[in-house]
Formats: structure tokens, sequence, C-alpha cells
């Protein structure tokens, strides 16, 4: 009863006097990376609460703010930083080596009944510039003739993930009632390596041949964010990280079953933003001084000037939740679906539109909303206010993710 009260009274008076914890998420998962990240993932733990949900309609109207609503969200853990070059080859390379074990065999796999398992200990010493390994991969391997180095390598295109999943929302509706559980189960394979020419895609005329090239190979930015993924990247992406690390763990300590990690919500990343905001009404004079000094003077210094590329996840200044660079750096996939006018009848209780499934061929069903600034927009774009939304198969060198884990309580 005690609890309920408080409850009541956080959610009447949408407060955000919480205490901000942050933990390392080796302590969630086992993290070991074979190129040897120097950062490790961290979260925040972000506390159930209430928060006016911005409108998002025209910003323009006078009945805007009227519009707005509090909002209730459950509490969750947000990554302090986007997901990194570092974290996301991690994955590739996990992709790769269980790909390439079983088509080798041996020593490489443990055959149990019908399951067959990775040895991954005899695995990660596979020595991928070996010939006699690659002369045993088959079509795994590219053609010399069609790589620019004209060697034998790994073909990118091969490296794909299967997801698999339940569709509770589906499952849900009253018109499914009876059916059986299998019709809900959804299968979908990713090809998980970046898009590294949207580097040059993105911008016609420009010169941006190095970060095609280094940005994700070179670990010079092995702590910069990664980009050039799309949605269905980010998804399979968490999809792995709850299977492989977070479940994997469990499993092998005996602990408590349970645990995932996703994309966020847009609620849960607004929310999630306006607690790490330090001062709302300060950073909004601010900006409006930043574009007052741009239009008289091109050479001011303001943020985001001379900000070429993303930079280091941690080189801006942490907010008061400890998240970094929610306004810019990179722009950031959330599991929401674009809806216009959505905000008029999403529930109050952890608002979320899912609308089409990644197989969807309606475009409209496609899009995914993407919050925050990139290292691309003006200052006036640099804020997490910034909302617009892509097709769940586009990839952008100024978009990445950053991940959210449930865990059990």
């Amino acid at each position: 009863m005690k609890n309920l009260l408080l409850f009541m009274i956080a959610f009447f008076l949408c407060g955000h006097l919480y205490s901000q914890k942050s933990i390392s998420l080796r302590k969630v998962v086992s993290k070991k990376s074979e190129i040897g990240a120097t950062l490790p993932m961290s979260v925040v733990e972000i506390p159930a609460g209430t928060f006016f949900m911005g409108n998002h309609g025209d910003s323009t109207s006078p009945t805007s703010q009227d519009q707005q609503r509090p909002v209730l969200i459950s509490g969750f853990y947000m990554s302090a930083t986007e997901v990194t070059n570092a974290q996301y080859h991690e994955f590739v390379n996990w992709v790769r080596d269980s790909i390439v074990a079983k088509r080798l065999g041996g020593q490489y796999i443990t055959v149990a009944g019908n399951d067959t398992m990775i040895n991954w200990k005899a695995t990660s010493k596979i020595n991928y510039s070996d010939p006699a390994i690659l002369a045993q991969l088959g079509d795994l391997v590219l053609d010399p003739s069609k790589t620019i180095s004209q060697k034998r390598m790994i073909d990118p295109d091969k490296l794909i993930y299967a997801l698999e999943g339940f569709n509770y929302q589906e499952a849900a509706k009253k018109e499914n009632k009876g059916r059986d559980a299998k019709d809900f189960v959804y299968r979908y394979t990713v090809q998980v390596y970046p898009d590294t020419l949207s580097w040059m895609r993105d911008f016609g005329y420009s010169n941006n041949e190095q970060m095609a090239v280094n940005y994700f190979s070179s670990q010079k930015y092995q702590n910069y964010p990664v980009v050039g993924v799309s949605w269905k990247q980010a998804s399979a992406y968490c999809d792995w990280m709850t299977k492989h690390k977070i479940l994997a763990r469990q499993s092998r300590n005996r602990g408590n079953g349970g645990g995932k990690a996703r994309l966020p919500t847009e609620a849960e990343w607004e929310y999630a933003a306006s607690l790490n905001a330090k001062d709302a009404a300060k950073e909004e004079h601010r900006s409006k001084q930043d574009s007052d000094a741009i239009a008289s003077n091109t050479k001011a210094a303001v943020p985001g000037e001379g900000k070429i590329f993303p930079v280091y996840v941690r080189g801006a200044k942490k907010g008061d939740f400890g998240l970094y660079n929610l306004a810019d750096n990179v722009s950031e996939w959330t599991t929401t679906s674009y809806y216009e006018g959505g905000e008029n009848f999403q529930n109050r209780f952890n608002p979320d539109i899912q609308w089409g499934t990644p197989e969807s061929e309606s475009r409209a069903q496609r899009r995914k909303v993407i919050r925050g600034g990139s290292w691309k927009d003006t200052p006036t774009f640099m804020t997490p206010e910034n909302r617009s939304f892509e097709d769940l198969d586009a990839s952008h060198s100024y978009l990445g993710f950053r991940i959210v884990v449930n865990m059990p309580e």
C-alpha cells in the first residue's frame, strides 16, 4: 500500500527527482571482444515515472501545448552511449565465426542429438588468412578477381543472422484468440555487415572515400558510434545480445531467467532524454543565441561547428542521468512505427505504436521513428526534440542506435 501511494504521488506530480544508477553491462552480460574494445558497454538505470510527452504534430499550432499529456513509463536500463563500432564488430565476428565453424565442421562443432553447437575455443583460433582454411569455405569467399586487393576474403554479404521470436502484439488481439501460438512466431534473416558506402551515398559530390574505407574497419574509430546500420540490423544486434550474451550468461551461472535487449520505444527514448537534460530552458536559450550568432557571424564558435563526422562516444559531457549524445553525434533508431497523428490514440501507459512487420511491403508500414540530431545537422536541429523517420531497411552515415535492457524485477 505504501508503494502504491508513492507511485500515485509520483504520477500526479510528474516529478523527476530520482537517484541515478549506472552499472556496467559486464555485470549483466559476459563481454569479450576479440578486437579488444577499450570501452565497456555501460547501462544507466532509468526509473519508472511520468513525464509530459511532446506533441509530434504541427509544432507551430497554438494548441500544441494543450495536446501534451502525462505519460507513464516503466523502468528500464539504457546504454549510456550509442553502440560503438567495436561492439557491433563483435556481433559481426560472431556471425562470421558461427557460419564458418558450421561450414568447416570437425573440431569446430559439437553434435548432440539434433543440436549442433559451436566449439568457440577452437573457432576463436581460425586463421582467416590461411589459404587452406579459405579453400574449404567455398562460396563464403569472394573471388579474388572481384576484390580491390585481389585477395581471397569472406564475402560480407554472406554474413547473415537469423532472427526468430514471438509477436505478442498480434497474439494479444481479440480477433486472434484461439489461434495456435506457432501462428505468431516470426522468422527472417538479416545481412549484418554495415553499409560502409552510405558515406558516399548520403553526400553527393563530397570526398568521403576515406570514411567509407576506414570508419568501420580501422582501430582509430572503434569507440565511435556504428553507422550505416538499418533498423533490421540494429534489431538483429539486440536479438544476439539477448540470446547469446544475457541469456547465455544466466544459463552458465544458473541465474534467474529472463532479460531482453532491444531498441527503445520512442516514449522511452524521449523520457530518458527528459531526465538527462541538465536545464531545458537554458539549453533552449543557448540554442537561440547560437542561431543568432550564425546569422551575424558565420565564423562564430557554436556547438556543432567543426564537428565533421561522428566523434568518440564519450567525448561529450554526460547528462544528469549519465547518458551521452542524445542531442547529436548520430540520430538513433527506435522500435516505434511512424504514424501521422499517432499521439491522438496511443496509450498513456508505455505508449508505443507498432504497425506492420519487418516483411511488410507497404511503405507506410515500414517507417520507423528516429530521434535526436546528428553530426551533420546545424545547431538548430542538434536537440533531443529532433524527430524524423526512415524505412526500416534504410542506412545512413549519420544514423546509429543505442539499446535498452529489460531485466526481471
